[in-house]
C-alpha cells in the first residue's frame, strides 16, 4: 500500500505542476493584455474566421471531456501485450513502481488532455487578441481537472481489483 501512495504522489506532483502550467498562461496573457509587452502588427484572424476557430475548439474541448474516461478505461483495462507493455516501464523513467504503471500512465495523459483547452486558449489569444477566448478556455480546463484529476480511493480500487483473492494488505 506504501508503494501505490508514493506512486500517487507522484503523479499529484506532476498533475499540480501541469495545472501551474495554467497559472504561467495567465500571467503570460496578463503581461501582453496590460501593455507590459505589445503585439506587433494586426491579429491574424478577426470576425467571422476567429468565431468559427473558436466554436471548433470547443467542440474539440467537449469531445476531449467524454474521450478522457474513454482512454483511461483503455489504459487501465488493458489485456495482453499492450497492458504489458504498460506497466513494464522501468522505475527510473517515471519514477513509479512497474506494477502502477498503468494508472501513472492514465493520469499523465488525463492531465494533458486537461490542459488542451487552454493551451486553445492561449493561441486563441495569439491570433485574435481577445483575452476573454483565453480565460474560457482555462476555466474549461480547470473544470476538467476537477473532475478528472485522480482520486487516491480510485487508484486503491483499481489495485484491488488487480489483486484477486489477495486483499489490501498494509506494506
Amino acid at each position: 500500500m506504501d508503494k501505490l501512495r508514493a506512486a500517487y504522489r507522484v503523479a499529484v506532483i506532476i498533475g499540480l505542476a501541469m495545472m501551474a502550467s495554467l497559472l504561467v498562461y495567465a500571467v503570460i496573457v496578463g503581461l501582453f493584455e496590460n501593455g507590459s509587452i505589445e503585439f506587433p502588427g494586426t491579429p491574424a484572424l478577426s470576425g467571422k474566421e476567429l468565431e468559427l476557430m473558436k466554436f471548433a475548439l470547443l467542440g474539440v474541448s467537449i469531445i476531449i471531456f467524454f474521450l478522457i474516461r474513454f482512454v483511461n478505461t483503455s489504459i487501465l483495462n488493458a489485456e495482453g501485450e499492450q497492458g504489458k507493455m504498460l506497466d513494464s516501464r522501468p522505475r527510473s523513467a517515471t519514477g513509479v513502481a512497474t506494477e502502477f504503471g498503468r494508472l501513472a500512465t492514465a493520469a499523465i495523459i488525463t492531465y494533458a488532455f486537461c490542459e488542451a483547452p487552454a493551451i486553445f486558449g492561449l493561441v486563441l489569444f495569439f491570433i485574435g487578441r481577445n483575452s476573454s477566448d483565453f480565460y474560457l478556455f482555462m476555466l474549461i480546463s480547470l473544470f476538467y481537472f476537477a473532475v478528472y484529476f485522480p482520486k487516491f480511493s480510485q487508484w486503491e480500487e483499481w489495485y484491488r481489483k488487480q489483486q484477486p483473492g489477495q486483499g489490501m494488505r498494509r506494506q
